[in-house]
């Protein structure tokens, strides 16, 4: 065999070799997006929530398309917008939420693996109406109180975790730029002392509200406002 005919088999197989590869639809230039860890939820009934899908791709100049589904809709459905899901719960439940990117490569890796999370509906605790020094609550009861005429629901969650909600907006600075922020609720394992939050500003969960969670689950609040 001479040299002529060892280079003619050579590119045959390499030939053969990019046929095989392009009938498959595969790319070695191509690398298949990923999608970060994403969080269980917990979320009352009626509540939305909005969470960033972060997507990691060596090829920087993919653009990415997100896809999510919920295996349960009657307990919550997903919505897609842009690089973000909103979360809507519908009644008291769980539901687990399926996300993937898909990249515009039209390659087979152009679709990344897919990541699931939990999202946990609970119905909204039971009030046992304004909260008072020495009141106790068990899981799934709430009071409300007040701050500079802003409403504040403190209540026990089905995981013993004692937490305060509000609707309000409040401003604050940050870098000496004024800043808008809207706190939803904020929750505590064991002991709540007004110090958790360094944020300072018109945030009403800055004011003095002392709790402590006792050892059937139950808690306590020790101090109003």
């Amino acid at each position: 065999m001479n040299r002529e005919t060892l280079i003619s088999i050579t590119t045959t197989v390499i030939f053969l070799t990019s046929i095989v590869f392009a009938s498959c639809g595969l790319s070695i230039d191509n690398t298949q997006p990923e999608i970060d860890p994403i969080d269980d939820q917990t979320l009352e009934i009626n509540d939305t929530r909005k969470i960033r899908v972060n997507i990691t791709d060596a090829d920087i100049d993919d653009t990415h398309s997100i896809n999510a589904f919920s295996d349960n809709l009657i307990v919550a459905i997903v919505l897609v917008d842009g690089d973000a899901l909103t979360i809507i719960a519908n009644t008291a439940g769980i539901a687990t939420i399926t996300v993937t990117a898909t990249d515009d490569s039209t390659q087979d890796n152009a679709i990344s693996m897919p990541v699931t999370f939990q999202v946990t509906v609970n119905a909204p605790p039971i009030s046992k109406g304004i909260c008072v020094a020495g009141m106790t609550l068990q899981p799934g009861e709430s009071c409300t109180y007040t701050v500079d005429q802003v409403p504040i629901t403190f209540y026990v969650n089905p995981d013993n975790q004692g937490c305060r909600k509000t609707d309000h907006t409040y401003t604050t600075e940050i870098f000496g730029l004024p800043v808008t922020i809207k706190v939803e609720f904020l929750c505590a394992d064991e002991k709540i002392t007004g110090e958790e939050i360094n944020i300072r500003g018109d945030n009403p969960f800055d004011i003095d509200f002392h709790a402590s969670k006792n050892r059937d689950g139950s808690w306590t609040i020790d101090k109003i406002p």
